[in-house]
């Protein structure tokens, strides 16, 4: 009866605002288990390992954690034994965390060939982008209205993420890496509420992880705000080694400028980039005959 209370206090308090409307996904079950099938059958299959759990079982264990519980009323505890059930072994130095570059991110990664990031694991890649939450009444998941993450402490995605995240960082292995976003104007590159400062770097096993390498990403269009070396990235550098791990820093690497030059190639550090490219072509060809091959070749 008290959770119910606070189910429909909840429901009253939170009517007015903006980012609370949005209830549990319709056809959560069907949702999750489709992606656990297309998961272990075609997409990550010769990725990463597998499960022996299956798909009705991990179903079972993740809507047990928050269903017929009031919404605010969700300890990131109540989700181990999904997460214990969905869990991977990591290859070596590919682990890839970020913050505040979702997108960019997840191509740089490349859906786990080159980097696996938490959303490519069967833990992330079956919440991802979901909604959810209980209510105490049937059908025991709310589907009008879930809090967002700032109205409560306990609120079920926001549990489930830093469970998630957690047991992400546990199965990192070597050197890991960690992309953030150099370039927002609101928020530093780094903070220590961050879920990679909360939940990952504090789960990384100091015999199995090595070093942190951390990639600023700075957007093409807006200034560098934050570089290595400087403002919060000299945080970062100290947690890290607080924590116990060689910290690297590097900004803007060639293979996320390639990544930002592909999405947006008229911007001016693309063309200077082409410039200098098609100028060493045209000094090699003149130079060096690059176009006359000996005639072994011809």
């Amino acid at each position: 009866m008290a959770r119910l209370l606070v189910t429909l206090l909840f429901t009253m308090a939170t009517a007015h605002l903006v980012g609370s409307e949005k209830g549990t996904t319709p056809n959560l079950e069907a949702v999750f288990k489709g992606r656990c099938y297309d998961y272990s059958e075609v997409v990550y299959k010769a990725i990463l390992p597998m499960v022996s759990t299956s798909c009705d079982d991990l179903w079972t264990k993740f809507f047990q954690a928050f269903s017929f519980r009031a919404p605010c009323d969700v300890r990131a505890d109540l989700y181990t034994p999904f997460l214990q059930a969905g869990k991977q072994s990591l290859p070596s130095d590919k682990v890839l965390f970020w913050s505040g570059v979702y997108a960019l991110s997840h191509r740089f990664a490349e859906n786990g060939i080159r980097y696996v990031t938490l959303e490519d694991t069967l833990i992330g890649y079956l919440a991802n982008s979901l909604s959810w939450c209980g209510q105490e009444i049937a059908p025991g998941m709310n589907y009008s209205r879930c809090p967002s993450w700032e109205d409560c402490p306990s609120e079920a995605s926001e549990s489930f993420w830093a469970g998630a995240s957690r047991t992400f960082g546990s199965e990192a292995r070597g050197n890991v890496t960690v992309m953030v976003d150099g370039s927002n104007p609101n928020k530093p590159a780094y903070r220590r509420t961050s879920f990679f400062a909360k939940y990952e770097l504090p789960g990384l096993n100091k015999t199995l992880v090595k070093a942190v390498n951390v990639i600023v990403a700075h957007d093409l269009s807006k200034p560098k705000l934050e570089v290595c070396g400087a403002g919060s990235l000299i945080y970062l550098q100290q947690d890290v080694e607080a924590a116990g791990f060689t910290f690297t820093c590097v900004d803007d690497p060639d293979s996320v400028i390639h990544l930002l030059c592909a999405d947006d190639p008229t911007s001016r550090e693309c063309q200077l980039v082409l410039s200098h490219i098609n100028g060493q072509l045209t000094d090699m060809q003149e130079s060096s005959g690059f176009n006359n091959l000996p005639d072994i070749f011809q």
